[in-house]
C-alpha cells in the first residue's frame, strides 16, 4: 500500500466517524450528554444530519476512487461499521471528547 492509498484510508476512516458522530449528535439526547447543556438549540437535528450525509458520502465516493466500485463499496460499509462502532464507545466511555464538533455545530448555527 503507497503513501496515498494509506492517506486516502485515513480520509475515509476519519469522514465515516465524524459523519456517524454527527448522525449521534442530530439525537437530542446525545446532544445534551456532549454538550453538558439542558436543551439542544432550535434546529439542532437538522444541521448535524446535513453535515453528516456530506461526511459519509464523501467517505463513500473517496472508497469508490480509490478501490473502485467493487472493492470500495465494500470498504466502505466495513468502515462505516466500525465507525459506528466507535462513536458508540465514545459516547459510552467519554462523551466530551464531542464537545468540539458541538461547538462547531452550534457556531456555525449562530454565525
Amino acid at each position: 500500500m503507497g503513501m496515498v492509498d494509506g492517506m486516502l484510508l485515513a480520509v475515509i476512516v476519519v469522514c465515516a466517524y465524524l459523519g456517524m458522530a454527527m448522525l449521534a449528535l442530530s439525537q437530542p439526547p446525545h446532544w445534551r450528554r456532549v454538550a453538558g447543556e439542558p436543551g439542544a438549540p432550535p434546529g439542532c437535528p437538522r444541521r448535524p444530519r446535513r453535515i453528516a450525509v456530506l461526511l459519509l458520502a464523501a467517505s463513500l465516493v473517496v472508497a469508490l476512487l480509490r478501490d473502485g466500485p467493487v472493492f470500495g463499496s465494500v470498504l466502505w460499509v466495513m468502515v462505516l461499521s466500525a465507525a459506528a462502532a466507535a462513536v458508540a464507545v465514545t459516547l459510552a466511555w467519554q462523551p466530551r471528547t464531542l464537545a468540539q464538533l458541538v461547538r462547531l455545530v452550534d457556531s456555525a448555527h449562530r454565525g
